[in-house]
């Protein structure tokens, strides 16, 4: 008997269906301006996943009868507009977005009961370790990682002894620890990516409203940066760079508003999870409060933006649940 698509699914499904549609349209522009011709392969190797992905969804959806999203129409890009970025953050940004999906595709792997949702997802797994991996190995040869720094290797094993290793507000705080350093370069690196993202829209949006929120987004970004690049200094530990120099100075948009702010929600979106995440492995209590008040300013911003979404009609609802009455309605 085959089984019926459950919540999890159907939001899994929907979510990989909007994302990829936004690649589909919008990937075409990234390699009419590519010129160098190892990164253009990145960039064709991403569009043919995300065809790929999307087609799948379609048959998957279509099989149960399931209206398809609206998403996105190539009209909602100008492939003739000028170059808004330089090839390497093109290499950048497909290497952090096959970052992104890894996580996002593998969490809907475990949520996901139907044997071909699940072997769907297993292939977007293993589509998407591909795109990460030729991208990765490019931005290495490049000089372009943006890794974390390295730490000494430890003599011995050992074990805590005192509650002063939770210590952050008061007292002597003790030196981070391999696990909050990832965290916090993690989070340093994806906010950068996010933070050139939204500068180059504040440039190019059509609407003063939209110009004003891409700066606001971009500003508070830059505040995350500097408090968590403050942890890592007070241990003589470099930060990752930022990326506002590979941003040109064109005003002219390649992309709708519709679309840009459909891709920072999404962006927000995984800084929200990652940020949850950090909360519960980082246990200086410093930085896990650091990253609880800044999720949920990034919460605000994020509010405001499905605000700004609604208002214009470009949020399309994802599939709900089925409004039911009370019992006492039906005397």
């Amino acid at each position: 008997m085959k089984l019926q698509l459950n919540a999890s699914e159907i939001a899994n499904l929907w979510t990989t269906y909007m994302n990829n549609l936004v690649y589909i349209f919008s990937i075409p522009y990234y390699m009419k301006q590519c010129e160098d011709e190892e990164i253009r392969s990145i960039i064709e190797l991403a569009l043919e996943i995300s065809q790929e992905i999307v087609v799948k969804v379609e048959e998957i959806l279509k099989q149960e009868n399931f209206p398809l999203p609206f998403g996105f129409t190539e009209e909602e890009v100008d492939l003739n507009a000028p170059r808004l970025y330089s090839d390497q953050f093109a290499l950048i940004q497909y290497n952090a977005l096959a970052e992104n999906g890894l996580g996002f595709y593998s969490l809907s792997l475990v949520n996901s009961t139907r044997l071909d949702v699940r072997d769907f997802f297993t292939h977007c797994v293993s589509l998407t370790t591909k795109l990460y991996n030729q991208s990765k190995d490019l931005l290495v040869k490049r000089g372009l990682a943006n890794s974390a720094p390295t730490i000494p290797i430890p003599e011995k094993t050992d074990f805590v002894h005192n509650q002063g290793f939770l210590t952050g507000w008061f007292g002597d705080r003790r030196p981070l620890n391999a696990i909050e350093i990832n965290q916090l370069v993690f989070n340093i690196r994806g906010e950068a990516f996010a933070g050139a993202k939204l500068m180059s829209y504040s440039q190019i949006a059509k609407s003063k409203e939209l110009r004003e929120f891409f700066v606001r987004g971009k500003e508070m970004y830059d505040k995350h940066i500097e408090v968590f690049t403050s942890l890592l200094r007070e241990n003589d530990l470099p930060s990752p760079t930022t990326y506002e120099s590979e941003v040109t100075t064109s005003t002219k948009p390649p992309f709708s508003d519709k679309m840009m702010m459909f891709f920072i929600m999404a962006l927000g979106s995984v800084f929200m999870g990652r940020y949850g995440t950090a909360m519960g492995l980082c246990n200086r209590r410093d930085i896990g409060l650091h990253f609880s008040r800044l999720l949920a300013e990034t919460a605000k911003y994020l509010e405001d933006a499905a605000n700004i979404m609604i208002k214009n009609g470009w949020m399309e609802q994802p599939p709900q649940a089925t409004v039911r009455k009370a019992l006492a309605e039906k005397k």
